[in-house]
């Protein structure tokens, strides 16, 4: 190889050995001997997009309505900065701080109750949520269960009428009355599942009715009525 050829080779392996160092000492941005500045935005992110669109700060909060960086305060529909106005039907009183309530009045403290009902205390749908309950209601979203019962006569004499009086209309387990069910020794009060009615139509072994077992609605109807006392109406 000549002497001309080797300075060529010499020079550009120089070059590129050059170009490798001059490279490693770019920041991220770049920028040869840099310090990631030049591209790096508000939040401290290099080649980041800034604070987004809507947010007054990089931490994600918001500017809220009363000029407070993420007080979380919002416009409601009415322009009011905080307010609680619920519809435009609400927005056109005097005084533009005061809303219309559910009853029409311009600063009236009338609300609609959980039941959907203006200036309601809520009684149309509070009551017994126990299925199975003569009185349970699928309207009920507020629970009242102490108001739940099951009636003896409408109910319970009823499921014993056509099912289990042919056999036990006399004898040690009569359940032809109210007073002789209570009486047969066959009910723990307020305690279903140790209660011998219940246990031989749904314990481990149920064995009554002979002609066959009751459905889930007539024995749920007859451990409720244990647990809610056993009484005769309410």
């Amino acid at each position: 190889m000549g002497f001309s050829y080797k300075i060529i080779l010499i020079s550009l392996l120089f070059l590129y050995s050059c170009d490798d160092f001059f490279l490693s000492d770019k920041d991220e941005c770049g920028v040869i001997g840099g310090d990631n500045s030049s591209c790096m935005d508000e939040c401290g992110v290099v080649n980041g997009n800034g604070i987004p669109e809507g947010y007054c700060d990089c931490e994600g909060n918001v500017l809220g309505c009363d000029g407070q960086c993420g007080s979380g305060q919002e416009y409601d529909l009415c322009g009011v900065c905080n307010g609680n106005a619920v519809s435009q039907y609400s927005c056109d009183c005097d005084d533009p701080q005061e809303i219309r309530d559910c009853l029409g009045q311009c600063g009236g403290l009338a609300t609609i109750d959980q039941c959907g009902i203006c200036n309601g205390d809520n009684s149309l749908c509070t009551g017994c949520m126990i299925s199975g309950s003569d009185n349970f209601s699928a309207n009920n979203i507020i629970a009242n269960n102490e108001l739940c019962f099951v009636d003896y006569t409408s109910s319970i004499q009823t499921i014993f009428d056509n099912h289990c009086t042919p056999c036990h209309g006399g004898g040690a387990v009569n359940l032809e009355s109210y007073f002789n069910t209570i009486n047969s020794d066959i009910i723990q009060i307020g305690d279903s599942s140790n209660s011998r009615l219940w246990q031989v139509i749904e314990g481990d072994s149920p064995s009554m009715p002979p002609s066959g077992p009751l459905n889930n609605s007539d024995v749920r109807k007859i451990a409720l009525w244990i647990y809610f006392g056993a009484q005769e109406s309410n």
